[in-house]
């Protein structure tokens, strides 16, 4: 008798279990908007009763919405911190019967902006080893953004990855510069952009240290008679 209550529990258990397959958890709406709608569906066998069944939402193993009819989940004006594995649970009324979707990986990273780029130096007439600082910045973007910077198309030095949303090169200036292109490219996982094109300054002859030099000229003491002055060119 025994043994055949335990079999009509286990043929019990087994056919609830069949009442419902595993949920299946998915984005409906393009990855292109802002909105982010997710639906949660399962297959109920139709030689089953009907069942009422519930869904739960979970991002990152924590429950966002808890069991309710609406298999559905919305965010609107979804950002950056809604990125993560959301996953989906369907239940029986009685919550004898739980399954588990698989999860998704939602991925709400969002463009850069055009960098702004900006030229800083101190001397007044640029010489060729001179030092000039290239500043890149941008004001939207998901974090890491890579930074490069171009003079004629050509880049100079080696791609930047800071922490935030700005990026500087130091370097000195080369002769060849006078009057080219320079900008900025900033570049993450989802787009890249460029920089609106600016010309580099006119780059004088000669050298920075050439240009500082102060030439002194040393004539004969009688020449200077008469002369409050020493001649400095």
């Amino acid at each position: 008798m025994l043994l055949w209550m335990v079999l009509l529990l286990c043929v019990s258990m087994t056919e609830a279990q069949e009442l419902f397959q595993d949920p299946v958890l998915s984005r409906l709406n393009s990855s292109e908007t802002s909105d982010l709608l997710l639906k949660c569906t399962t297959k109920v066998d139709p030689n089953k009763p009907a069942s009422e069944l519930f869904y739960s939402f979970y991002k990152d193993n924590h429950i966002i919405q808890n069991r309710s009819h609406n298999p559905l989940f919305f965010i609107s004006e979804a950002n950056e911190e809604n990125s993560g594995l959301y996953q989906c649970v369907v239940d029986a009324k009685d919550g004898t019967i739980q399954k588990k979707s698989d999860y998704l990986d939602i991925d709400l990273c969002t463009s850069v902006s055009q960098p702004v780029l900006t030229l800083q130096h101190e001397a007044t007439n640029l010489a060729e080893g001179d030092k000039v600082k290239f500043l890149c910045e941008t004001q939207l973007g998901s974090l890491p953004i890579l930074y490069s910077f171009y003079m004629d198309g050509e880049i100079l030095g080696e791609p930047l990855a800071p922490s935030g949303r700005a990026a500087s090169l130091l370097i000195s200036v080369k002769a060849e510069w006078s009057g080219k292109n320079y900008s900025c490219q900033a570049e993450n996982k989802v787009s890249r952009d460029i920089s609106e094109p600016k010309k580099f300054p006119l780059v004088v002859s000669g050298t920075a240290s050439m240009k500082s030099t102060t030439v002194v000229i040393w004539l004969p003491v009688s020449c200077l008679v008469g002369w409050p002055w020493l001649l400095r060119f």
